[in-house]
């Protein structure tokens, strides 16, 4: 069977990334750049992220306005994410108008940086940064990552502080951008029906004529911390809590095992801790995730629960987690097997979705796999498998944990 990936380099560095799906209509295409808020210096934390929206701010070709307009003639969805790892730009267009899609995405990859949009965009970027200490059960998972990687560069916050933003200015942006945005740390991802030579000959147009740089990342595998921090917040409700444990890296072989039994644990219904601690009311919230980076990765439970109620929820948190290592139920794990192969089938279907799948697997050296080799890595997570993984990597040592809400300490 023939794979639907291909790629193509341009002279200057760019890589192309192809999928190529003929039964559907649409492309999701755009640009994923090698550069997160772990690549920023600590005085520069949350520039990538301001950098990200002020792509959207004007180029040499067009200015915000017309730019807007320009997207909206061709009918795209479109936005953008900045995370640890990297930032992506993206449209979901019609198959047949893929290549426009791609000149207005090359020309948002070299925005000129307009000094008034950069002023006014400051204080949108502020803003959102306040918006976000009002949502604990988002900001606690930020907390936490800084917890757990501190002192290391992958422990920065995505949105940066209001010092930093606030102290940036456009020079150092800039310097920023023309470092980062190299032509051989950015891939053109496309994915869906499209003509895979006209593509090629837009990315040349349009692209060809970047300056080759060379952009780097040259940092040493971030160390785990374990570590307890009560963060009191009086106009807090509930108390939030987040732990982490040590976990493989997205690339690993494990790491599906980490996602599957993530999900057994705390997935929204039906998991250990659903019936444990939700069902019982004694917490209105609870969950366990994975999350893969580059070079590690961290197994997370969260759990809001009324603060009276924390000692009793950690005693029975802990006590699932302990129970793993008696072995997972058969049953249980084939739901959790049957969940997130769904998931995973949907996602394939929407263009943004899968977009956003491949460029992950791109930001962590993730090899791209088809649907078919995700489904059979999947389905080979069996208890056995899940006993091994225990073994790699266990839940009874100390996490890294955060606690934010009413409490002084837990």
């Amino acid at each position: 069977m023939q794979s639907p990936f291909s790629t193509h380099t341009l002279d200057n560095g760019l890589q192309l990334v192809f999928e190529s799906i003929p039964r559907i209509n649409s492309a999701a295409l755009g640009f994923y750049v090698h550069t997160g808020s772990r690549d920023e210096p600590a005085e520069l934390a949350g520039v990538s992220h301001f950098l990200e929206h002020m792509c959207f701010k004007g180029t040499a070709n067009r200015d915000w306005r017309q730019l807007s307009l320009d997207v909206d003639d061709l009918g795209a969805m479109w936005n953008a994410y900045t995370w640890w790892e990297g930032t992506a730009y993206f449209h979901w267009v019609q198959s047949e108008r893929a290549g426009s899609s791609a000149e207005i995405l090359a020309d948002m990859m070299r925005s000129t940086l307009p000094q008034d949009q950069f002023d006014m965009e400051k204080k949108v970027i502020l803003e959102e940064i306040a918006m976000y200490r009002d949502r604990p059960d988002a900001l606690i998972i930020d907390e936490l990552i800084q917890e757990a990687f501190a002192g290391h560069p992958l422990g920065q916050s995505v949105l940066g502080t209001e010092d930093t933003i606030g102290s940036v200015s456009r020079e150092q942006m800039a310097d920023y951008f023309n470092k980062r945005y190299a032509p051989d740390n950015m891939t053109l991802v496309i994915t869906g029906r499209f003509d895979r030579d006209s593509m090629i000959r837009a990315a040349e147009t349009h692209c060809g004529g970047w300056e080759p740089r060379k952009a780097i990342r040259q940092q040493v595998k971030p160390a785990f911390h374990p570590a307890t921090r009560v963060l009191e917040r009086p106009n807090v409700v509930r108390e939030h809590i987040a732990m982490a444990f040590p976990a493989p890296c997205d690339s690993d072989d494990w790491a599906t095992t980490a996602d599957l039994l993530a999900h057994y644990l705390g997935a929204a219904s039906n998991s250990r801790l659903f019936w444990s601690v939700v069902q019982t009311g004694l917490a209105d919230e609870a969950s366990a995730d994975f999350y893969g980076f580059s070079d590690t990765g961290l197994f997370y439970v969260y759990v809001s629960v009324d603060p009276q109620n924390v000692p009793q929820v950690l005693e029975i948190v802990r006590r699932e987690i302990d129970g793993l290592k008696g072995g997972v139920d058969e049953e249980a794990l084939a739901r959790s097997r049957t969940r997130q192969a769904t998931a995973l089938v949907v996602g394939g279907e929407h263009g943004l979705r899968r977009f956003s799948q491949i460029v992950g697997s791109l930001s962590t050296d993730t090899p791209l796999k088809t649907l078919e080799e995700e489904l059979a890595e999947i389905d080979a997570v069996t208890p056995e498998r899940v006993a091994e993984y225990l073994e790699r990597y266990p839940l009874d040592r100390d996490p890294a944990l955060v606690a934010l809400g009413p409490l002084t300490s837990i």
